[in-house]
């Protein structure tokens, strides 16, 4: 095991400073320190990537249900304007940028009790698990996305703005739903393992009615959220989605939680 700054790592693992162990499913509740996420930031700027982002822990939860149907909550986070900042960025700036983001966002996933399923170019793909209690698993994502915004905002942007980088903008979306574990292969610890089902797709194609600064969800996601989800989350009405329920046949609706 080493140390970093107030988080730490064994065999590309992550700790941080947390009630609850990652994937529990347990409601977790971290103050998030903006001046150590700045500070990290800058560290990350001026000397590289301080870890090896990894989606080894999520690929070994998903290998427990190979196979098999499983309850998660997917969340996508994605940097807004990523086309302009890719014309407008040198490579090697926007490689350190794109490191940064990544970083972070893993960071809190983590703290939050999820796993990173994928990195996707400007945006990082993270699941919850849900299979045991499904309302704290979306309050996590939810509460994983504000705080996302926060670091966003408060530690990472501060960072990049005093090295003369441009800030980010970014925006969250999650849904709650099924997926099939897919093994590809016939090696357990070898074979490329995924996860396929509706939540995703919708997960993704939300992102586009997201505004830069948001959180967008399914309803999903939104009919299990207990009291969490209150008088802070409104559903959207836009004529451009034209989504249904696989299960009603009805409109799929959205919502956006507007804490601020």
């Amino acid at each position: 095991m080493f140390y970093v700054k107030g988080i730490h790592f064994r065999f590309g693992q992550i700790f941080l400073p947390a009630k609850g162990n990652v994937g529990s499913g347990a409601l977790l509740s971290p103050t998030i320190d903006l001046k150590q996420i700045q500070a990290r930031a800058e560290r990350t700027i001026e000397k590289g990537v301080q870890i090896d982002l990894s989606t080894a822990l999520c690929k070994r939860y998903l290998r427990r249900h190979a196979n098999q149907k499983t309850s998660v909550v997917v969340l996508y986070v994605d940097i807004d304007g990523s086309t302009k900042l890719t014309q407008s960025v040198p490579s090697t700036q926007l490689a350190l940028i794109l490191q940064l983001f990544s970083q972070e966002m893993s960071l809190l996933v983590s703290n939050y009790g999820g796993y990173v399923l994928k990195y996707v170019g400007d945006a990082v793909i993270a699941l919850f698990p849900a299979e045991h209690d499904v309302e704290r698993a979306c309050k996590n994502a939810l509460e994983c996305g504000w705080t996302m915004l926060e670091a966003i905002g408060g530690g990472i942007n501060p960072a990049l703005k005093s090295h003369g980088l441009p800030e980010l903008g970014i925006k969250v979306s999650m849904d709650y739903g099924e997926v099939l574990v897919v093994l590809y292969g016939k090696s357990l610890e070898n074979s490329h393992i995924d996860i396929i089902g509706s939540n995703i797709s919708m997960a993704a194609k939300m992102l586009a009615f997201a505004p830069s600064g948001s959180i967008i969800m399914g309803m999903r996601a939104r009919d299990n959220l207990g009291k969490a989800g209150g008088k802070d989350i409104q559903e959207i009405h836009d004529p451009d989605w034209s989504y249904t329920d696989e299960k009603t046949g009805g409109r799929y609706r959205l919502y956006r939680s507007s804490r601020f």
